[in-house]
């Protein structure tokens, strides 16, 4: 076969670049650790690296989430727990302000040591983390969960019952906030702990004499039965409760259909076991409900209030000071198994967000191995594949040397 010197030409250049590559291609290897530079060098390995990759980023993010999840539960803990520090504290001071030897001065200066309290735990419930989001608004994490309503002067809950659940592992969310619906509204309820709760622009009702009477059977029939709305017009009374059925009290005479005539000036009816006070003089209607549930601000405040208005001068006032005071303490009591029941779930899902962990860092390094034995590199095959590439590059370099001598027109003189 004929062979031109522009083949040999040709062919050795294509040969020396070939060779060029191979070692510039060992020497980036070398130089980054890693045996697949781009996809073309193995389709194969590449894919199974980018698989191994996101398993990685995916990993990671969950242990971004079991670190939020951490920070906010260990908040929530301290929070919870200052705020049982603060019930305690009501506890005592309501058995210390039961006790009869106690002056006015005396219960007043508890009161005062009560609304400090106040103020605390209204700060406490109203904790905000971090981010500026509150604690204990459920999902509503920028509207302030507890505000005091100026129209009843009791603590209302403006957040929901939601929680926030967080992914910290493939198969696994955690609930990384608590609701203050659920942490402090759902306290197991006291019989007989009733507070009345009026509404109305005119005066028609006046005094609801809860602890007069017998305040656990109105507690019951509230709950069944209200609000009542309570109407007077022209000296007639008209009761209804929530479903727009007439309410029979105990004494009035009817008149006709629900509707019962009023002896001039202030007037009381029985309704549910309590004397209720309404004023025939003033036409109006007024709503008629009870506070359902006794958080701990709210509980402060009737212990605020109990204290500042006891009356011990009758034995009736005693009696009913007496009665108010147990119901608070009773219902302190309850707070605080509430309180020891959400601090033990938050313990829990700490001590799983911590189990979590460390599997997710135990599958992280798992990942991380089978990743390295697709892409990194062997240094000691390729230092050695280096040398023999660098040997046979030199090789080819010194040998297309002596060819290109072997024209014709070397020997011509």
């Amino acid at each position: 076969m004929r062979i031109s010197t522009q083949q040999v030409f040709l062919s050795n250049i294509d040969n020396l670049g070939k060779a060029s590559a191979d070692l510039f291609q060992t020497q980036q290897q070398l130089s980054t650790g890693k045996r697949v530079l781009q996809p073309s060098d193995d389709p194969l390995a590449s894919a199974q690296i980018q698989k191994f990759k996101k398993e990685i980023a995916r990993t990671e993010q969950f242990s971004g989430n079991i670190e939020v999840s951490e920070r906010r539960l260990e908040l929530e803990e301290i929070t919870i727990e200052q705020i049982n520090n603060q019930s305690i504290r009501l506890r005592e001071l309501t058995i210390q302000g039961k006790n009869g030897t106690l002056t006015d001065t005396d219960r007043r200066v508890i009161a005062s040591e009560v609304d400090e309290i106040i103020k605390s735990l209204d700060s406490l419930m109203n904790t905000t983390d971090v981010q500026g989001e509150y604690l204990f608004a459920g999902n509503k994490g920028f509207t302030q969960p507890y505000t005091l309503d100026s129209a009843t002067g009791r603590y209302v809950f403006n957040g929901d019952d939601g929680q926030r659940f967080l992914q910290v592992g493939p198969e696994n969310k955690i609930a990384s906030t608590d609701s203050g619906f659920e942490v402090f509204e759902k306290v197991a309820k006291v019989p007989g702990y009733v507070i009345e709760n009026v509404t109305q622009t005119v005066q028609v009702v006046g005094e609801v004499d809860i602890f007069g009477g017998d305040a656990e059977a109105f507690g019951v029939y509230m709950a069944a039965n209200g609000p009542l709305s309570i109407t007077v017009n022209a000296g007639n009374l008209e009761i209804t409760d929530k479903n727009g059925a007439f309410v029979t009290p105990d004494d009035p005479a009817v008149l006709m259909d629900g509707t019962y005539a009023l002896p001039s000036g202030t007037s009381k009816i029985t309704i549910g076991g309590v004397e209720i006070e309404v004023n025939s003089s003033n036409d109006g209607t007024a709503e008629l409900d009870v506070f359902d549930q006794h958080n701990i601000l709210n509980t402060a405040l009737d212990l605020k209030e109990a204290l500042e208005t006891a009356d011990l001068s009758s034995t009736k006032g005693k009696e009913q000071f007496t009665e108010r005071m147990d119901h608070i303490l009773d219902n302190l009591l309850a707070i605080e198994e509430k309180n020891i029941a959400s601090r033990s779930s938050i313990g829990g899902r700490l001590n799983a967000l911590e189990q979590q962990d460390l599997v997710n860092e135990d599958y992280k390094l798992f990942t991380q191995e089978a990743l390295s034995s697709f892409e990194d590199l062997d240094y000691n095959e390729a230092i050695s594949r280096f040398a023999l590439q660098e040997t046979a590059l030199q090789a080819s370099y010194a040998s297309f040397a002596k060819v290109q001598d072997l024209s014709l027109f070397n020997y011509i003189n």
